[in-house]
């Protein structure tokens, strides 16, 4: 004989719902280091930098202003960082691939098998105009995004120190040394290395495109 009770059903999961009541998709907020890291940066940019706070030391830069003050936007000398990175680990593997700072042609087999940048043409070219603006310049830039490319969430520490100073003037609390005369020169030869590849840039973007045939 039926007992007359219902089976029962399934418990609702717990969690925010729209007023349909549809779950709301729980944000991910990722470790606590990366989550403390997006919160110390929030009084800059309007608190819309997170993700390029969170992911790379150029980025961080960015967010509290240090790229400011030149004949190009910020964030433009942001992305030619970042671009100048992913292309010259996708020619360098590894370490070994990477030679001296004069030789000519330094290429090695990339990671990416040339994808978007067939022989490696494109990192050539932003390659020499950053070598052009001297050594000193050359190493600022590797320091600041292609030793930090694969460990996103490191600053080099002259731009540690840069950024320390950037946040106690916003309010925020920062541990640690403040900045050196020797880390804002650092900085400056980082930019003027990153900028030469965004006038580059600029320049080839502006160029006529030669047409062949007789026009009339």
């Amino acid at each position: 004989m039926a007992s007359g009770r219902g089976k029962a059903g399934r418990k609702p999961k717990a969690g925010a719902r729209y007023k349909c009541g549809r779950l709301r998709p729980v944000r991910e907020q990722g470790n606590d280091r990366i989550a403390a890291l997006a919160a110390r940066f929030q009084p800059f940019q309007g608190g819309k930098a997170g993700q390029w706070v969170r992911d790379s030391a150029i980025g961080r830069a960015w967010a509290v202003g240090l790229l400011d003050g030149h004949d190009a936007d910020p964030s433009a000398i942001r992305d030619a960082g970042l671009g100048y990175a992913a292309r010259y680990w996708s020619n360098y593997p590894t370490a070994a691939g990477v030679a001296n700072y004069e030789g000519v042609d330094r290429r090695g087999r990339g990671l990416t098998g040339g994808g978007a940048d067939p022989g490696g043409l494109a990192f050539q070219r932003l390659d020499r105009a950053i070598a052009a603006t001297g050594r000193a310049s050359y190493e600022a830039v590797q320091s600041l995004v292609v030793d930090t490319h694969w460990s996103p969430q490191d600053n080099p520490a002259w731009l540690d120190r840069l950024i320390n100073a950037r946040l106690v003037h916003a309010g925020v609390h920062a541990d640690g040394p403040f900045p050196t005369t020797a880390d804002f020169d650092r900085l400056k030869l980082a930019v003027e290395g990153l900028l030469a590849t965004v006038r580059g840039e600029r320049t080839r973007s502006t160029r006529p495109i030669a047409r062949s045939g007789n026009l009339g």
